[in-house]
């Protein structure tokens, strides 16, 4: 199985997985990709085995990501290995108490995919900054700004992310907050563009605390 163990170190390096397999249907060869060790094994590992011995030292926020399944929307919605593998990577680094993660990504992708995933499993596990030392008891589910450059792809953004209750949606638009009188500030998902938040006598960004957005 040396070709075939080849190709699975090429495909493990490529998403950046832990460890990889091979068998030509009587020994199955595994190989750690950090340590570079290669060992034959009686049976393959369970999800539970990798899980336990890629990440031995227990992290709350990262149990939580786990457990939330990305949003397939009932099969329609599927991520490309790429996708997932970013997805994996932001979530990774917040629930290594990250305060910045940068995703760099080439025009189609899929950048707003891979941000409503995110968005997703942080809504879904109840992340936010107030709570990120303490992921067993998380008080509130986090807000999220969505900014974009015109208009045409806040609005594209606002309905990919259907999957969210109505409520956790907010569009920010300026002549609603005219009519008003003040920024919304009830909602969890908040899109806008950039010449939004700096209109007003003040810049309606402004009227945000500095901590209100996670």
């Amino acid at each position: 199985h040396t070709e075939g163990l080849a190709q699975a170190k090429d495909y493990a390096a490529k998403m950046r997985v832990r460890f990889a397999y091979a068998t030509n249907g009587h020994q199955i060869r595994e190989v750690d990709m950090h340590t570079g060790t290669e060992r034959d094994i009686p049976a393959f590992p369970t999800p539970e085995d990798l899980w336990d011995r890629t990440y031995a030292t227990r992290n709350g926020w990262r149990d939580r990501f786990a457990a939330i399944p990305f949003q397939d929307k009932g099969g329609t919605f599927g991520g490309r290995y790429y996708q997932d593998a970013a997805i994996n990577a932001a979530t990774e680094a917040v629930a290594q108490g990250q305060k910045r993660v940068l995703l760099t990504l080439a025009t189609g992708t899929g950048k707003t995919f891979i941000a409503f995933q995110i968005a997703w499993k942080l809504f879904q596990s109840r992340w936010n900054l107030g709570d990120a030392d303490d992921p067993d008891n998380p008080t509130r589910r986090p807000r999220i700004l969505f900014l974009a450059d015109r208009n045409i792809l806040a609005n594209q953004a606002f309905n990919a992310f259907s999957a969210f209750p109505e409520d956790a949606l907010v569009r920010i638009d300026p002549a609603d907050i005219a009519k008003k009188g003040k920024v919304p500030k009830n909602g969890s998902i908040f899109f806008t563009i950039f010449q939004t938040f700096m209109s007003g006598e003040e810049p309606y960004f402004g009227e945000y605390p500095p901590d209100f957005f996670d």
